[in-house]
């Protein structure tokens, strides 16, 4: 709730595009999904990656990767 509260904040409107350089386990993600806001995000760790996937994913999302090695 509060990263939603957050980026209603920073992104008042639907469809805005938010960045999270460190993405971590994907909360800015999943806050920006709810509030319909598109999200792009870098994560240097395989296994943070491998947490926001799966949280989107149940979501009923399809997350993509783009850019990886």
């Amino acid at each position: 709730a509060v990263w939603k509260w957050l980026l209603e904040r920073g992104s008042p409107f639907a469809g805005e595009l938010i960045f999270d350089p460190f993405l971590g386990s994907g909360t800015t993600m999943v806050a920006a999904e709810q509030l319909g806001r598109i999200c792009y995000g870098m994560e240097i760790s395989e296994k943070y990656v491998a947490v926001t996937l799966q949280r989107l994913t149940d979501m009923g999302l399809e997350p993509r990767l783009e850019g990886h090695a």
